[in-house]
């Protein structure tokens, strides 16, 4: 999937304060190796989840990243750590 894509989750999530996000839109950020899940943000609520492939869909047609979207991710970095221990 390419960062930025907009998804829509299909599976009950409860997602902090947010309640239940089945059938929410979100901004799918990245896949992470460490644990097997995507990284979405769901601006609805401000909130990140963490989910298996299976629960969410792709919305608009393979790699359509929206400008607003774009603009976004834009500005999402991996946080790194930095302080050696």
């Amino acid at each position: 999937m390419t960062k930025g894509e907009a998804v829509r989750c299909v599976e009950d999530y409860e997602l902090f304060d947010c309640g239940n996000i089945n059938g929410v839109e979100g901004c799918y950020i990245c896949y992470s190796e460490s644990n097997g899940k995507h990284m979405v943000y769901f601006p609805k609520c401000g909130e990140w989840a963490e989910l298996e492939a299976s629960q969410f869909e792709r919305i608009n047609k393979k790699g359509y990243v929206s400008k607003k979207n774009k603009n976004f991710t834009d500005r999402v970095t991996r946080l790194e750590v930095t302080l050696v221990t």
